[in-house]
């Protein structure tokens, strides 16, 4: 299926105008793919990771010739971090390859939210988006976003995140996952794509073939599922078929192991799923990018430096090392070449895809960009919270809230980063002229905060009570908390504040919102829906269990 993006006309104004104060690329120094030795060429095959007090750890691998840095941890204003990255590409540039890099990024909303400590703005869950179902909206904002990644220097973005979550138990995908059925992760995931690919950005759509089975997490350990090759035709791979008709420039392989594909290696590793499925079958002709091998799916049988290699001869074209060493790494690719383990034919088929990708995605050319487009990006923002915040269950009638002067606490579980967006939740209320008090504790809550919560809901004549967890790793305390607020019987409305599979714990609750992200944009849709000032329109974009 082939999709093609239609910006509003206001977006399309915007994006005129930014191509136009845009500087006028000024280009490189050709230069000859073929002119590499066999050592600058497997240099390009490999990405590491850094956070921002390890910036200075990349000179000797960017002056080997390294292919790409992945951008983590930072305490950045976006100013900070385009000044790092054209410092990283100066050096690229002055290397002996002269190749600039691939710089990227983890740019999920939700449970991943690296991309704040960069200075970039706070996207939508993935789930988020599924709710709302909104193709134009969803590219429009991601359009915006890959604006912002651009200011910062970035140039790729390891994303959207194609999984169907079939397995509500799934300990690392949930909320990450724009849904459960890949007719809707398929349709939302192309106008991301289409959103980032207008913005100027590559992506990286992962985690073929599919990480919404899963039971485990592979940053811990390295997760099976048993599912047959029908199963995964059917309900994992359509996303990613539809991904690969949009002609995407990478895939990222995942750390898993499905037994009725390859019973011995993890998909990283296997050249059944990458040469043979990927690339065969399914006809994927741009890179295929690991998960980053230092995660504990892959470390746990393999050291980074022999799993790189290993990775390489299955068939990937870009290494992801991680915190791995570049060096170590490099190395010993070019002895497995030496020994003939690896053929120098598939390093140059890596290398020549990577040379290309980065030839088309213009990463030769020297270009400043402006962006006017913040006012515009929370428009979007809130539009979409709008159509995502769902009505879950009311069946005491609580929504919209009466009786206004009712002392109403509000109790919410949530880590500290969040409570500015907390605030516009209370604020929301309080400005309609709700009689409310707020409390915000931790997402594991010591047993002094859980007697501070009841004292709250005690001394109050109505509970509003935030859950948050993460996909489904269900934190014991904050449950016995807010069992225990839901006990003392009074009229509670439960918003789940991000993965919804939280909500079957209270079905005491009279009446459950789920808003898919603490967001600004959407606790202050959740505060309107409470007043009926807005209608929850949002739909559960994943089966929950009763």
């Amino acid at each position: 299926m082939r999709m093609s993006l239609k910006l509003p006309a206001a977006m399309a104004a915007l994006f005129l105008a930014t191509r136009l104060c845009a500087q006028s690329p000024a280009k490189t120094d050709s230069i000859d793919r073929n002119t590499l030795s066999l050592k600058e060429k497997v240099g390009q095959l490999l990405m590491i990771s850094i956070d921002s007090a390890e910036a200075a750890k990349t000179a000797t691998p960017i002056a080997q010739g390294l292919g790409g840095i992945q951008l983590q941890w930072g305490s950045y204003s976006l100013e900070d971090t385009l000044r790092l990255t054209e410092e990283l590409q100066r050096g690229a540039l002055a290397s002996g390859s002269r190749i600039p890099l691939f710089i990227a990024t983890d740019y999920e909303g939700g449970s991943v939210y690296v991309p704040t400590t960069l200075g970039l703005a706070e996207l939508p869950t993935n789930m988020m988006l599924g709710a709302a179902d909104d193709e134009n909206n969803t590219a429009s904002l991601f359009y915006l976003a890959g604006r912002e990644l651009k200011r910062a220097g970035i140039n790729m973005v390891f994303g959207p995140v194609l999984d169907v979550n079939t397995n509500p138990r799934n300990p690392i995908i949930g909320v990450r996952a724009i849904g459960g059925t890949p007719e809707l992760v398929s349709k939302i995931g192309a106008a991301v794509i289409n959103g980032f690919r207008t913005g100027g950005i590559l992506v990286a759509v992962k985690h073929f073939p599919g990480h919404g089975a899963a039971g485990q997490d592979s940053h811990k350990l390295l997760p099976v599922i048993r599912l047959t090759p029908e199963e995964l035709e059917k309900e994992h791979l359509p996303p990613f078929k539809t991904a690969i008709g949009l002609n995407i420039p990478l895939i990222m392989i995942a750390h898993i192991l499905y037994p009725a594909l390859d019973p011995k290696n993890p998909a990283t590793l296997s050249k059944p799923i990458i040469m043979d499925l990927l690339k065969s079958k399914l006809g994927f002709n741009g890179l295929v990018i690991t998960d980053s091998m230092d995660m504990r799916a892959v470390t746990s049988k393999y050291p980074i430096h022999k799993a790189a290699a290993l990775a390489l001869k299955a068939g990937a074209d870009l290494i992801l090392l991680g915190k791995g060493d570049f060096l170590k790494a490099r190395d010993e690719i070019l002895r497995q070449i030496k020994a003939g383990l690896i053929n120098e034919t598939r390093v140059n088929d890596a290398y020549y895809r990577v040379f290309e990708a980065k030839r088309a995605a213009g990463l030769f050319e020297a270009q400043s960009y402006s962006s006017p487009f913040d006012k515009a990006y929370i428009n979007i923002a809130e539009a979409l919270s709008r159509e995502a915040v769902t009505l879950a269950g009311d069946k005491d009638r609580l929504i919209p809230l009466k009786e206004k002067e009712l002392k109403t606490a509000i109790i919410i579980f949530a880590p500290p980063r969040f409570n500015a967006n907390a605030l516009s939740f209370y604020r929301a209320l309080a400005e309609r002229g709700y009689n409310v008090e707020q409390s915000v504790f931790d997402i594991n809550p010591e047993k002094a905060a859980i007697a501070k919560a009841l004292a709250a809901g005690k001394a109050a004549g109505r509970l509003i009570i935030g859950s948050f967890q993460w996909a489904q790793a269900q934190n014991k305390n904050q449950k016995k908390a807010i069992k225990a607020l839901l006990s003392m019987g009074k009229p509670s409305v439960l918003i789940s504040l991000m993965s919804p599979y939280d909500l079957p714990n209270y079905h005491e609750a009279g009446a459950a919102l789920a808003v898919y992200g603490m967001t600004a944009p959407g606790m202050v849709v959740a505060g309107e829906v409470l007043a009926g000032e807005t209608q929850p329109r949002g739909r559960l974009p994943v089966d929950i269990e009763p």
